[in-house]
């Protein structure tokens, strides 16, 4: 009986390990795919289309990316965005998810519903931009990539129930001993929700690098420009560049540098998401479905 067991367990484990073996090729085929084809040839895409062996190789999409400093431009932007946002956005979040998880902070429930009206109801357009831009006076300026989304709604309620998971006397003990709430947060609450605090870091410095809609209203300086709103405004530019060359005898590659974008831009994010991977299922799991 315990033989046919472990040969049941051992079976499991292989066709476990076959099934995340074949989920991780189908999420490397087409990244690498899209990798080969952003390095070959327009002439062998517009013959073959997307194919591992390509008729012919080139780094024109790249060199026509990096042709000027405008994109090192966007990029030095959006990494100080990125920087400068998500450390101040995730102490804001993790802050007031820890106030509004304690029991004794008074009114915090109607505090939480404060939070989620407008999640729901919208004030518009018009007054949001005319706060930002008139009363805050914030447009053209590198703060109005950053304040507006320094507070997530989600990503409160998210740390809030993680906060919840924890037991109330670690606080009550702490207190006793005369640690003000200050003390508590940052010295005993913050260190143990790594979990959530890492997944939220996630979220947050996601948002700020994949942001664009900001830029869209706010910034009318080139040199502000972030990097998701200059590969936006270059794509309109390559399809007037593409008219305007076909009398010259230079073509655009206009295939191959809209796949080359896509590495230019989600390189970083790829190297900064296996340091916080083995927190994200955790803190995310407990911070969705504690209530």
């Amino acid at each position: 009986m315990v033989e046919k067991n472990d040969k049941a367990v051992r079976l499991e484990q292989v066709l476990l390990h076959l099934f995340f073996v074949l989920a991780s090729i189908s999420i490397i085929y087409p990244i690498l795919l899209t990798f080969i084809a952003s390095i070959s040839t327009e002439q062998s895409i517009i013959q073959k289309g997307y194919s591992f062996f390509p008729s012919g190789f080139s780094g024109a999409a790249y060199k026509y990316l990096f042709e000027t400093n405008d994109i090192l431009k966007a990029y030095w932007v959006t990494i100080r965005v990125t920087v400068i946002g998500t450390p101040i956005s995730v102490f804001l979040t993790s802050m007031a998810g820890f106030a509004l998880s304690s029991k004794k902070v008074w009114g915090r429930n109607q505090i939480a519903l404060y939070f989620y009206i407008p999640t729901i109801i919208s004030t518009g357009v018009v007054a949001w931009y005319y706060n930002i831009a008139y009363v805050l006076k914030l447009k053209d300026t590198l703060a109005v990539l950053i304040v507006p989304s320094l507070i997530g709604v989600y990503n409160i309620f998210l740390v809030r129930n993680y906060y919840k998971t924890i037991p109330d006397s670690l606080s009550e003990s702490a207190e006793l001993d005369g640690a003000s709430p200050f003390q508590i947060f940052f010295k005993i609450m913050f260190p143990l929700a790594t979990p959530i605090t890492a997944t939220i870091v996630l979220f947050i410095a996601l948002g700020y690098w994949n942001d664009w809609y900001l830029a869209t209203w706010f910034i009318r300086e080139d040199d502000l420009y972030p990097l998701q709103y200059y590969l936006y405004m270059l794509h309109t530019r390559i399809t007037s560049d593409a008219s305007s060359s076909q009398g010259s005898g230079t073509a655009i590659p206009i295939n191959t540098v809209y796949l080359a974008t896509m590495f230019v831009t989600m390189g970083p994010i790829v190297l900064v998401y296996p340091f916080v991977q083995k927190f994200f299922i955790k803190g995310i799991i407990v911070g969705a479905v504690k209530g």
